[in-house]
């Protein structure tokens, strides 16, 4: 299997880089696999979903590059 690494972690605070908007906290991150018997090529990297509570309340979910860390947590 695909080793993932991110550069993300449960409590980072993240933007959208280039949308006006809150700042948000980074809640959960999510990695789906596929099993072995059911790939195409066998090279699937596994998806990545990271949550986020952005300051107006809102919970939302992205792919690891809709975001960018503004702050180490």
């Amino acid at each position: 299997m695909n080793k993932v690494e991110l550069d993300f972690k449960i409590g980072d605070i993240v933007i959208r880089p280039g949308i006006a908007g809150p700042a948000g906290v980074v809640q959960n991150i999510r990695i789906e696999t596929v099993k072995d018997s059911i790939k195409k090529n066998g090279q699937e990297q596994p998806g990545v979903a990271i949550s986020v509570l952005w300051d107006n309340g809102t919970l939302s979910h992205f792919v690891p590059s809709a975001l960018k860390k503004i702050e180490n947590s």
